[in-house]
């Protein structure tokens, strides 16, 4: 059987959950740190983080502020994920 290429929408999800992830690598922070920093449950994050798509702006500005992204480095993702 013929392998299916991935939907555009798992690439945009795939980078958008990548960069959250790296970002929390770089910053040493686990998801019980960032859950409390941003106030978004533990078990929200989680899950908006099985499905990005259910984050909303709020939540990944708030992520971006205490993850300490740049500006050039949310534009990019911007770009790319959407």
């Amino acid at each position: 059987m013929p392998k299916l290429s991935m939907s555009k929408d798992e690439e945009m999800n795939r980078i958008i959950r990548g960069s959250i992830k790296n970002a929390q690598e770089l910053q040493g922070m686990t998801v019980g740190k960032l859950a409390k920093l941003t106030g978004i449950p533990v078990s929200t994050l989680y899950y908006k983080m099985r499905n990005p798509t259910e984050f909303n702006i709020g939540d990944l500005r708030t992520i971006f502020k205490v993850l300490r992204y740049r500006d050039e480095e949310k534009e990019r993702l911007a770009r790319e994920a959407i």
